[in-house]
């Protein structure tokens, strides 16, 4: 039987998401040249491409992408476990948001963690915009919230500074001579105002393909070749692609993806749920902290 190494596994799903071997060894705060010779046993270990590379591209291969949901659930086990051998029993109610653009894959696994590891703990879960969030924390509605805002906020964890890039299906077709469809979230999303901001000051032509508040439409618009959008790099969905900076299109800016929490003190189920989400989202104890002074 093979006993494979944890850290093994952490590599290739931070490549799998990072879609990039020096991003990954930034979030595993390793060197690049770790990161490769991880993958590289890992592919020994069990036989198989994980990766295909290009000199700019990293994406899945076949075995790769059917190994990627069997890792992560036996990450978020380990790391489970862990957590509830040292917190021991806990219990109580938690609120907490998640942002439209950010939350599809990740809400999911960790649901199942906290229902399998933390039983007594009640995880009730509000997604809608960020700025919308924002204001249900405020109004102490919320324990915690996974948002996307243009600033840091006072008690914040910074869980990813990721860049803005332009997204299209493998069917989209640029034409510079005429005005960038695009499909935005509805007024107040980070990325619209970021992408608009950028657009206006090149002076380029965009229309509005189309405006919502849903994440699966603003994905069907973009699948259909019709429209483009923007997203933040390592949450791109499988079967879109990164336009090329070679087309002309501006360098977009990068967002802050950040875990803000209520201003008085947080339970201990609260506190559990908040290092759950972090360990699930890969970002070690005590990175990008930013607390209020």
């Amino acid at each position: 039987m093979i006993d494979l190494d944890i850290r093994l596994l952490r590599s290739f799903v931070a490549v799998a998401t990072e879609r990039s071997f020096s991003r990954a060894g930034e979030k595993l705060a390793c060197s690049q040249a770790t990161v490769s010779l991880r993958i590289k046993s890992l592919e020994d270990h069990i036989g198989r491409k994980l990766f295909e590379r290009s000199y700019h591209l990293v994406e899945l291969s076949a075995p790769g992408r059917e190994l990627l949901p069997h890792v992560r659930r036996l990450l978020d086990r380990h790391d489970a476990l862990i957590d509830f051998l040292q917190s021991g029993k806990l219990a109580g109610t938690v609120n907490l948001g998640v942002a439209e653009d950010y939350g599809e894959a990740f809400l999911s696994r960790l649901m199942r963690v906290m229902n399998e590891s933390f039983p007594g703990i009640e995880l009730n879960v509000t997604c809608s915009m960020s700025i919308k969030l924002e204001k249900l924390l405020e109004a102490r509605k919320l324990d915690l919230a996974i948002v996307t805002l243009p600033h840091r906020k006072n008690h914040a964890t910074i869980l990813s500074l990721p860049k803005l890039v332009w997204v299209s299906s493998s069917d989209y077709v640029f034409d510079k001579k005429r005005p960038l469809p695009m499909a935005f979230y509805a007024e107040g999303c980070a990325f619209r105002a970021a992408t608009i901001d950028v657009l206006k000051r090149e002076n380029m032509a965009y229309r509005e393909v189309v405006t919502t508040g849903s994440g699966e439409v603003i994905k069907s618009a973009v699948s259909s070749g019709t429209a483009i959008t923007v997203m933040a790099e390592g949450t791109i969905p499988h079967g879109f692609s990164v336009l090329p900076r070679e087309i002309g299109l501006p360098e977009l800016p990068n967002s802050c993806i950040q875990l803000i929490e209520r201003e008085d003190n947080l339970s201990k189920a609260a506190k559990q749920v908040k290092s759950s989400v972090m360990k699930l989202l890969g970002v070690p104890a005590g990175q990008f902290r930013r607390e209020a002074e």
